[in-house]
């Protein structure tokens, strides 16, 4: 057996060193040399070849399989700082750049790795374009356990996602913001990629990632951006020291693109705010720009993200992050946001009835469950990976693509992490459409929330800021300012 072992052995590392020696690097450029070079990884594939490789694929000269056998070897050997750029850089001309040269003013925008509850978008667009900055943001449809911003604003009777580029630029104009679907025109490259990576696992090569986030963000062309890119439990990157990672590439791929980027690292361990599912977020962070009051962890983030983007839009007299917090805790308390948000509605087609008054909104979940706390003490966990797949079970999610979703259907967390509780006292609210389906969610929720006998320390919700110059811990005590 160990022989047959060893003479296997032989027979691969042969066959690899005779590929080797027939690989001519010099040789005419063909799908399989661009393959090779990465495989072997004797040095970084070039722009021309990556030019080569990704426009071919476009066209269809690169098949699938070469494709697929060209994106392992980065997922095994990587790419430097320059082949990544150049990828990305590909990747945006697959496809329509928008122009922005006929606004006024500055544009910036604002991209999430994606998280439980994570709504921020739908307050920090109106916030930031209250101020007269130009918001133009493309979202995604929510897959898996994250939410999708597009899936929430449709939640609004009416609200229309899909434009040209041409009413797109109309409607920034216009409003000042607009959250849209991406246009079927752009980084073409990049959802053909992306499915072969969901199927492939190579999801998580940090080169393929920051090229699938940026090419989209530098298509879309704003003059800036601020990224929000999270770690812990629901998120792909598990510990701050990945995310940190991933930040210092994607902004290394914005700032190579000729935009100015910062990106923010935040804690997803817990869902954000008290919403989980459409409707039930778009409510929440309705009431939260009518009043200006809303949960901790979801104003505290649209405040920060906001003066960020203002900073980087020169809006800011003093060019302090503390009097950017500042201005935008004000436009959220006065209704500015609220206004912009409301306007932006009905650009977009929606029905601004349920807007002025949630509790008109036209339709309700069939069934309710609520969660009750297992002990007294205070709550040390909501587990958000676990709660987000609690929403799939109720229809406020998808499992494929193809999956229709219950905007009607979520969660509503009524204590949070660090909150006194007593036995039998509800800590949840679980909606959906059947009753089978809602007590299998209702269990999964309960279990997802821990307790604990003594008082709970809430870490802080963002850990770092990254820049092109330097990574620095990020301290909270701004908002106090």
């Amino acid at each position: 057996e160990h022989s047959a072992s060893s003479s296997i052995e032989i027979i691969i590392l042969s066959l690899s060193t005779s590929i080797k020696h027939h690989y001519q690097p010099n040789q005419t450029m063909t799908p399989e040399s661009v393959i090779l070079t990465k495989r072997f990884n004797e040095r970084p594939n070039t722009r021309e070849e990556i030019d080569f490789f990704v426009d071919g694929f476009v066209k269809g000269d690169v098949k699938d399989y070469q494709m697929t056998a060209w994106m392992m070897a980065i997922c095994l050997n990587g790419m430097d700082k320059d082949e990544t750029a150049y990828l990305t850089s590909a990747m945006v001309r697959s496809g329509e750049v928008l122009d922005w040269a006929a606004l006024e003013g500055a544009s910036v925008d604002k991209h999430s790795t994606g998280g439980v509850g994570d709504k921020i978008s739908l307050i920090l667009a109106p916030l930031v374009a209250s101020f007269g900055i130009k918001v133009p943001m493309m979202a995604g449809r929510g897959l898996g356990h994250t939410g999708g911003t597009i899936d929430k604003l449709e939640s609004i009777p009416g609200f229309t996602t899909d434009y040209t580029s041409e009413e797109f630029n109309t409607l920034v104009s216009t409003v000042g913001c607009a959250i849209v679907s991406p246009s079927k025109s752009m980084v073409l490259a990049d959802k053909r990629m992306y499915a072969l990576r969901d199927v492939t696992g190579t999801v998580l090569s940090l080169p393929l990632q920051t090229s699938s986030i940026m090419s989209k963000k530098l298509a879309e062309n704003p003059d800036s951006l601020v990224l929000d890119v999270k770690f812990g439990r629901s998120a792909f990157q598990k510990t701050s020291e990945e995310s940190i990672e991933l930040a210092k590439s994607l902004i290394a791929a914005g700032e190579g693109g000729g935009k100015q980027t910062t990106a923010f690292v935040t804690r997803m361990d817990h869902p954000i705010g008290k919403a989980i599912g459409n409707w039930l977020e778009v409510r929440e962070c309705i009431t939260t720009m009518k009043t200006g009051v809303g949960p901790t962890d979801l104003v505290n983030l649209c405040v920060i993200e906001a003066a960020q983007m203002l900073l980087q839009s020169g809006v800011v007299p003093s060019n302090t992050l503390e009097e950017g917090v500042e201005m935008a805790r004000a436009n959220l308390a006065n209704g500015k946001a609220y206004a912009k948000f409301r306007e932006m509605t009905i650009a977009q087609g929606g029905d601004v009835s349920v807007v002025d008054d949630v509790d008109s909104y036209p339709a309700e979940a069939n069934f309710e469950v609520s969660v009750k706390a297992k002990a007294d003490g205070y709550i040390c966990n909501i587990d958000a990976l676990e709660i987000g797949y609690a929403t799939i079970d109720v229809g406020a999610g998808r499992k494929t693509s193809d999956d229709r979703v219950d905007f009607t259907a979520g969660i509503i967390l009524h204590k949070r992490v660090g909150d006194a509780v007593k036995e039998g006292e509800a800590v949840a609210t679980v909606y959906g459409a059947t009753s089978n389906a809602l007590g299998e969610s209702a269990g999964r929720v309960s279990n997802a929330i821990s307790y604990r006998q003594t008082q709970v320390t809430v870490p802080p919700l963002i850990t770092h800021v990254v820049t092109k110059d330097a990574v620095m811990e990020f301290d909270m005590s701004v908002l106090a300012k």
